[in-house]
């Protein structure tokens, strides 16, 4: 059984999606703790700012359904210590084509934030690589995210959903881009991520040309500071700059908040004028609890509004990649049908080559021979299809099986 649960931007507050954030490490840790509860085929595990999604095959039959998602649920709730009740922030999705639609939807763009936005093919890539590393993925998911980037890169090539399209970096940045007198902006980008890397080739594009960046490794740094002419803080001094920058913008993987009220303590009597605290972290970066009045702070939540500004010009672009994704999907699941068929192919093929090579047969024309096998196989194999339309005629597939593999 194929099962899905997704903790998304569309369902869950940041603070719950930054709470659910799954590092790395931690991915065949969950493994091997959903297994102790329920026998897992494969996991698939990806975790952004935006989302975690875990994509699961169980031995399971369809029936035992309801325990498979309890079981997943319960080992991410007890992992991340949350007893506050999960379920509301979960979306549950089951089957082979609900769940690879998702995902080819996901890798397209249409579930991003922004919608069109291509960041989440790299994401889904690293995640991949970490799952396929510790011998996470069966066949059927490995083969569903081999699908999601063919679909991906296919519709990426033969739409315009990216076309002026803009990452959550890039709203943030068109944000800074509506103040006046932009261009004399002070601005400190804290980390030196792939998401700092954009806001940085952003804030260039714009024309922003006071920028600084700190980071815990210089050396990290250098190929950003040589290429946009940037200037260097220690990080260990960056925070004495808050009473001087205009912008600072955080997109670090912290696992604890590099800024909070402490270091805001009194903001408000040493700067002069306001300051902006972009944080595109998950877990945040800043976390304050009281109200300053010269502080304003953009964070995820605060920029959907900007980001749906792009969903009414990509209406038509949306259509055809989701007549494109049907077609990925319906080859997908031929796919999977298909594999139910594999042992009685590999019999018949078997047993038929067994029969027509025969010691016997030898002195036959070899050539004459194979040309007759080719033929008669596909044929054959080709009715076989048909009759069990691909292995999904359940009976057919029972009738077929039991001629030609049983001993």
């Amino acid at each position: 059984m194929l099962g899905l649960i997704s903790i998304n931007y569309k369902i869950a507050p940041l603070k719950i999606r930054e709470l659910f954030y799954i590092y790395p490490d931690e991915y065949e840790k969950i493994f091997k703790l959903i297994n102790k509860r329920i026998s897992l085929k494969g996991l698939f595990i990806i975790s952004t700012c935006n989302r975690t999604e875990l994509y699961f095959e169980t031995e399971d039959s369809q029936k035992n359904q309801n325990k498979a998602f309890h079981s997943v649920i319960m080992t991410l709730g007890k992992l991340k210590k949350f007893n506050d009740g999960l379920r509301p922030y979960i979306k549950k999705k089951q089957g082979s084509s609900e769940i690879s639609e998702h995902l080819f939807r996901l890798s397209s763009g249409l579930e991003s934030m922004i919608i069109g936005e291509f960041q989440i093919v790299d994401q889904i890539k690293g995640a991949y690589n970490i799952c396929k590393k510790n011998n996470m993925l069966s066949s059927a998911i490995e083969r569903m995210i081999q699908k999601c980037l063919e679909a991906s890169k296919f519709i990426r090539t033969n739409t315009e959903i990216d076309k002026g399209g803009i990452s959550v970096s890039s709203a943030a940045i068109d944000q800074i881009g509506n103040i006046e007198n932009s261009e004399n902006l002070s601005i400190l980008c804290v980390g030196a991520g792939r998401t700092s890397k954009l806001s940085i080739k952003q804030l260039f594009s714009k024309r922003f040309g006071n920028i600084f960046i700190t980071n815990r490794t210089k050396s990290n740094t250098s190929h950003l500071i040589e290429k946009f002419d940037l200037k260097f803080v220690k990080f260990s001094e960056w925070k004495k700059m808050l009473e001087t920058i205009d912008i600072v913008i955080f997109s670090t993987s912290s696992k604890k908040p590099l800024l909070t009220d402490i270091d805001l303590s009194d903001i408000d009597e040493k700067r002069h004028k306001n300051i902006i605290l972009v944080d595109l972290s998950v877990p945040r970066n800043i976390v304050i609890n009281k109200n300053y009045n010269k502080v304003e702070l953009v964070d995820l939540d605060k920029l959907k509004d900007k980001v749906n500004e792009n969903y009414n010009k990509r209406i038509s672009e949306i259509e055809k990649a989701e007549e494109l994704i049907k077609k990925y999907v319906s080859e997908y699941d031929q796919w999977l049908d298909s594999r139910e068929l594999r042992p009685s192919i590999i019999s018949i093929k078997k047993d038929l080559k067994d029969l027509m090579f025969s010691t016997e047969n030898q002195e036959s024309n070899n050539k004459d021979l194979k040309e007759i096998y080719d033929k008669f196989s596909d044929r054959l194999v080709k009715k076989i299809i048909t009759v069990s339309e691909n292995g999904k005629n359940t009976e057919a597939l029972k009738i077929i099986n039991k001629i030609f593999t049983d001993d």
